[in-house]
């Protein structure tokens, strides 16, 4: 009979310190949204009701996607960060593209790999990037067509981006204090990683740049 292989303690330890964190931190995210939605004097539409619960949905399975990709590396691993976008891309595709509005990602980019330890943040400003796109970039319903690109920069720094083709930002839009809870979210992430947010928007859609600092990613690049 094959040996039964069970996790060593430490690695349970571990990954249970991981869940917590995230649990603590998605419950924090559903206060902020409840706290925004008590400022709203008006009652909310159908419509704004099922965007708001579609977002915490993306952020929970945004999150349980990432737990079971770290479930099999260690905390001081490399995240492969291309193909992490492809699978959370792909992730909120399922959530958000219908028949009625399909959703399209191209993606580009390729050796761009991050610390395990640090990659939560990102994920969840790149959740939040991603279906910020995927509600408001096409009110009329037509599909929504994206690219998201990843390129480890020459000083160690790693850019991603995603844009759309849409309708763009509503004009005056000040993206550093307008926005709501998904903004919020983009904006305290980048903070927290002390990384660099450029938001650029027209009559050709929206597009998001991170530039993620290289003592985020040290010892992460492949050769």
């Amino acid at each position: 009979m094959d040996a039964i292989l069970t996790p060593r303690p430490d690695r349970v330890t571990e990954a249970n310190h991981r869940v917590a964190n995230s649990l603590s931190l998605l419950s924090g995210l559903v206060r902020m949204q409840a706290k925004q939605a008590g400022r709203v004097s008006r009652p909310f539409s159908n419509a704004e009701v099922r965007l708001m619960f579609d977002g915490i949905a993306a952020r929970i399975a945004t999150l349980g996607q990432l737990h079971r990709m770290l479930a099999h590396m260690p905390a001081d691993g490399t995240v492969d960060l291309s193909a992490h976008l492809r699978d959370l891309g792909d992730t909120l595709v399922t959530a958000f593209s219908s028949e009625q509005q399909p959703v399209l990602i191209a993606y580009h980019g390729a050796n761009c790999h991050v610390l395990a330890r640090n990659v939560q943040p990102l994920t969840l400003i790149l959740c939040e990037l991603l279906t910020n796109s995927m509600k408001y970039a096409h009110p009329s319903r037509v599909p929504v067509r994206m690219d998201v690109d990843c390129e480890a920069l020459a000083n160690g720094d790693l850019m991603v981006r995603v844009s759309d083709d849409g309708v763009g930002l509503p004009e005056g839009f000040n993206t550093d204090t307008d926005g709501g809870i998904g903004f919020q979210i983009v904006r305290a992430m980048t903070a927290e990683m002390d990384a660099r947010l450029e938001i650029s928007s027209g009559s050709l859609g929206v597009t998001f740049c991170i530039t993620v600092p290289q003592a985020l990613v040290a010892n992460a690049q492949t050769a």
